[in-house]
């Protein structure tokens, strides 16, 4: 299982990660947040790469 964390001073609101989680557990309302199931979570880290501010780190729990 993953944890994703997001760092919300860090999100620029772009939506990158967002429109590119294939689980699609990550949404978008000003700042990313997770909306889904973290259990869904694959730690393909789509989202850690798209982030272009560094604001997403995901955590092997």
């Amino acid at each position: 299982m993953f944890f994703v964390s997001i760092d919300e001073d860090l999100c620029n609101g772009c939506n990158s990660c967002a429109a590119g989680c294939p689980a699609e557990i990550l949404d978008f309302n000003g700042k990313a947040f997770v909306s889904g199931d973290e259990a869904d979570c694959m730690g393909c880290e789509a989202c850690v790469l798209l982030c272009e501010t560094g604001a997403i780190s995901i955590m092997e729990v």
